[in-house]
């Protein structure tokens, strides 16, 4: 047999975890890569002194286990944490920035609900739990918490996160955590007093809004630099079994033996010359949408902008008409994002929300773009630096009815022993989510 016992199809961040896991635990992996860089949709780029995030923007730190490997691949004492502005976000109402509330006076007295919304919410408690569990965020939270809650800060909140709308997701998929609180407690407001302790228990720490000073691809550096098998640009274009062994067949031939092959591709990739998959199983898996999502990245001197843009940003509920999804004010983030004296706004446009939006061209868009923000943060001149990323595919959406998708994963897996599918595609699509996927498996296949 081979030295190298395991091999990795995908250098996203859950496959380099899990490959950076086993190393420490003295177990080889061959990692494969079809592009000539890691990372998956976690790049970063500067331009002439502004600093671009192609995908995720930002992570958020929550669990011991995350913050511990970030100090074991040497990152901890390089992370940026957010400024404190960033505790304050918007909401668009009537075509106007709210500050989303976060405090209970603020609660009380804010605009963004109506009292009759505000009142709705008291009755959170005494809502009975569902015996649905293939109900959707929608139909959660407008069951628990009413209609203008999911109008003005869940159906806003979905688009920004996971560019789509809380009609198609699953909550018990999508927002386990809730869920599981609602069935424990019987209530969001109980179950969040109540689980406070068992949180800690679970690993949970005090937040942190982070990234680092070359943004977010500093953590993609930071592993791949202490890996010594990453195969790239080598498109994988088979696995295939013969006895108990697997074997690669890439774009620069075979490779293998191996006893486990971790398989880390979108789903959108997926077909049956590929892996051993039933036609069957390849039509649930094909369900899962990934809604187009174009980035664009506006800079404006601050002097023709009149918004102060203190904070983390805006997101733009579907009620408001809009045909952007929300912005970040990445310069008032983190530091070192624009030249001085300059801003740096991150916009979203598409998703599911509005999928026809996402492909125009960026002439079209930035014309689009800049009518909104005229209105919405009083830009008064053409910015003075863009950048336009297209995602034809951006984030997978965990849809109502997911459980036919996750047991079709586990029917494959059962079938093929030796092989384990991962990705944002299952148990969260978070960069941490991720992290704690790669770190469990490695885990797993050391054991």
């Amino acid at each position: 047999m081979s030295d190298n016992k395991i091999a990795i199809v995908g250098a996203g961040i859950t496959g380099l975890t899990a490959a950076w896991n086993l190393k420490k635990k003295g177990k080889n992996a061959d990692l494969f890569e079809q592009h000539g860089y890691a990372g998956g949709s976690i790049r970063s780029e500067k331009q002439n002194g502004w600093l671009l995030e192609y995908g995720p923007n930002t992570l958020l730190l929550k669990d011991r286990q995350v913050a511990d490997f970030l100090g074991d691949i040497g990152l901890w004492e390089d992370r940026v944490i957010a400024n404190a502005e960033s505790s304050k976000r918007y909401i668009v109402k009537n075509g106007e920035l709210v500050a989303v509330p976060t405090s209970l006076v603020d609660a009380i007295s804010t605009p963004l609900f109506s009292t009759t919304g505000k009142l709705r919410v008291l009755k959170e408690p005494f809502i009975s739990k569902t015996a649905n569990p293939g109900e959707s965020v929608a139909g959660f939270v407008k069951r628990r918490l009413g209609n203008e809650i999911l109008d003005y800060a869940l159906n806003p909140f979905i688009a920004g996160i996971y560019a789509n709308q809380p009609e198609k997701l699953s909550m018990r998929h999508t927002f386990p955590a809730m869920y599981e609180m609602e069935q424990k407690y019987g209530s969001l407001i109980w179950g969040t007093f109540a689980g406070r302790n068992e949180r800690k228990k679970k690993g949970r720490i005090s937040r942190e809004l982070l990234s680092f000073d070359q943004g977010l691809h500093q953590l993609i550096d930071s592993i791949t630099d202490q890996l010594d098998d990453v195969h790239y640009n080598h498109e994988v274009k088979k696995i295939r079994k013969s006895g108990k062994d697997w074997f690669i067949q890439s774009t620069f031939g075979d490779h293998g033996p191996y006893d486990q092959v971790i398989f880390n591709v979108p789903l959108y990739k997926w077909n049956r010359n590929l892996l051993p998959a039933e036609p069957h199983e390849l039509d649930e898996i094909g369900k899962v949408e990934y809604p187009p999502l174009s980035v664009m990245h506006l800079g404006f001197k601050k002097e023709d902008v009149n918004h102060p843009l203190e904070g983390f940003g805006f997101l733009v509920p579907e009620k408001e008409k809009l045909s952007i999804l929300g912005a970040l004010f990445s310069s008032t983030l983190f530091p070192g994002r624009a030249p001085q004296d300059h801003h740096l706004l991150t916009i979203f446009i598409g998703g599911g929300r509005q999928p026809e939006l996402a492909p125009k061209d960026s002439t079209e868009l930035l014309e689009i773009v800049m009518n909104e923000l005229t209105g919405l943060i009083g830009v008064s001149e053409k910015p003075v630096f863009k950048e336009h990323v297209f995602w034809p595919r951006a984030i997978p959406g965990y849809h109502v009815g997911y459980d036919r998708v996750l047991d079709t994963f586990q029917s494959i897996e059962e079938r093929n022993p030796g092989l384990h599918l991962a990705g944002n595609f299952r148990d969260g699509v978070s960069v941490p989510d991720c992290i704690k996927k790669g770190i469990a498996l490695a885990d797993k296949l050391s054991s």
